[in-house]
């Protein structure tokens, strides 16, 4: 959906795919309202383009209550015997390249037995205020090949330009090649209500947690009852090429991480009940708080060591630490 308002695309128990080697399943933008339950995607870019600003997305199973509201909501005219016989299965992403991007603001869900298989990282947030909430409490898993779970970035599409008064596809991204200006107005240890936001909640993950943005925008991340092992920082973010332009799309949103202590792009963390932390690299943190059973631990036979402004400090359950915090593992 590229247009209009209130729409809503329900798949149930589909099979999406892209039949070239780009493309994306749906495109959700303005307040359009996306529901995927137990379908395959296979596609080359993105299962879902969220392009806000207070666009709705859910990946999840069809199971018979879903599937039931559904029925009555879109007028889908189903039977009860038809919704009896409707087999009950679990969504599968599987993408070439991202598995959502967001473009604009927006809220996306991930429950039941939900898998994403991507090539690169799970999430790209181009600079976007989002909502993700990851359950995993019925097998919801999520697998990105190049070991990124959430990619924050500077918005890097150039979009279309006026020319002559038409809109042509001339416009180029160029890489900045200066350091990020501090921007003291900006709390990089507080949750605002426009930073980059997601919730992890009953799932293992096994990844890296990357907010390369330059302006003002925290990565702020829940973990309820998970466990993580991997790598949640600050970073500064580099495009494998210096510019980019309608010939190589390909190389948008592409982008390596160097961890590095945040200037504008904080990284707040939060370990709720029962979660744990393997740190297994350097991650530089600006906010950082635990429950009472929470830990923060690092990878067999190795240390973790957290300073807070440059002291050593004990990770202790129960407490919050906010400044610059850096973990290192060894």
């Amino acid at each position: 959906m590229e247009g209009g308002s209130g729409l809503k695309l329900t798949a149930i128990n589909s099979h999406v795919g892209n039949t070239g080697a780009y493309g994306y399943g749906t495109y959700a933008i303005g307040d359009a309202t996306v529901r995927v339950l137990g379908s395959r995607f296979d596609v080359g870019s993105y299962a879902t383009i969220i392009a806000g600003p207070a666009a709705v997305v859910h990946y999840g199973d069809s199971g018979r209550d879903a599937v039931a509201a559904l029925n009555t909501e879109l007028e889908l005219g189903l039977t009860a015997a038809e919704l009896t016989a409707l087999p009950v299965r679990n969504t599968v992403v599987n993408s070439g390249h991202f598995g959502y991007m967001f473009f604009g603001a927006g809220t996306l869900t991930l429950d039941g037995g939900t898998v994403v298989n991507s090539e690169r990282a799970t999430f790209l947030n181009k600079g976007q205020q989002t909502a993700i909430t990851v359950d995993g409490s019925k097998g919801a898993r999520l697998n990105p090949r190049d070991g990124v779970i959430l990619q924050m970035i500077e918005l890097d599409d150039p979009g279309p330009v006026n020319v002559d008064g038409k809109m042509m596809n001339v416009g180029v991204y160029t890489e900045p090649t200066t350091d990020p200006a501090k921007d003291s107005s900006f709390d990089v240890t507080a949750v605002h209500s426009a930073d980059g936001a997601a919730t992890f909640t009953d799932i293992k993950l096994k990844g890296d947690f990357c907010n390369g943005m330059r302006k003002g925008k925290n990565m702020v991340l829940t973990f309820d009852g998970a466990t993580l092992e991997g790598v949640v920082s600050a970073t500064r973010t580099k495009h494998r090429v210096p510019s980019i332009d309608a010939s190589r799309f390909h190389e948008l949103g592409i982008v390596t991480n160097t961890v590095q202590a945040a200037v504008n792009n904080g990284a707040v963390v939060t370990l709720a009940a029962g979660s744990t932390w393997t740190v297994t690299g350097t991650s530089y943190l600006t906010s950082l708080t635990l429950a009472a059973d929470a830990a923060v631990q690092a990878p067999r036979d190795k240390a973790v060591t957290l300073t807070v402004d440059g002291t050593v400090t004990a990770i202790t359950p129960g407490s919050t630490y906010t400044g610059a915090l850096t973990l290192t593992v060894a």
